[in-house]
């Protein structure tokens, strides 16, 4: 099981996991699939699946990488939040801000412009001051720091630091975790390329 965080009591864990609990379940919904099938896909339980949809287990990005890849979505569609206002049309995504944002809890992801199927962009805000699970997608990855400090681990034993104005590329299948390298946090635009494989394929 991947590092998480889960409520003690019947109380969700905040606003943030309620709403990535919302968008799991509307996503298997879409694709016709059970908890159990999802949990099989995904090679996670089932009972802890039914925490993280109703927002009382906040998921490791090692665990939001396997829920993405079994539902065949970018893994930062699971956190970021719905742009205010967009403007779409063939070939073109245009995504404008109406008010700042603003972090909410230990990691607030917002949904920048996007191209289906193809590049899919967020802005990262968190916290986060240990090395979860290493993440593995089916994307390439590009990492552009703006504020804070950052450092991605890589499964080879090295750590790479960013501080603000750094970038890092990772390619497709690349295994990596990050931790903040401050206090304060951290603020990173993820720009990932490329449709997830399909996992129903290849079982």
């Amino acid at each position: 099981m991947t590092s998480t965080t889960t409520a003690p009591s019947s109380a969700p864990l905040d606003d943030e996991a309620v709403a990535m609990g919302t968008r799991i379940r509307a996503l298997r919904r879409e694709r016709g699939l059970t908890l159990v099938q999802l949990a099989r896909l995904s090679a996670m339980s089932q009972p802890f699946l039914s925490l993280a949809e109703r927002g009382h287990a906040r998921l490791s990005l090692a665990s939001m990488a396997r829920i993405a890849r079994a539902l065949e979505v970018p893994p930062g569609s699971l956190l970021a939040r719905e742009p205010e206002r967009r403007v779409s049309g063939i070939g073109i995504d245009v995504v404008a801000t109406v008010e700042p944002r603003a972090p909410v809890g230990e990691r607030t992801v917002w949904q920048l412009a996007q191209l289906p199927g193809g590049l899919f962009g967020t802005e990262f805000w968190g916290r986060d001051p240990e090395f979860g699970e290493y993440a593995v997608h089916e994307e390439d990855e590009f990492l552009y720091l703006l504020d804070g400090r950052l450092e991605v681990a890589l499964d080879d034993g090295t750590v790479h630091p960013l501080a603000p104005g750094d970038t890092m590329a990772l390619a497709a299948g690349t295994a990596h975790a990050w931790r903040s390298a401050s206090p304060a946090g951290y603020r990173v635009v993820t720009v990932t390329s490329g449709a997830p494989r399909s996992p129903h394929a290849t079982r």
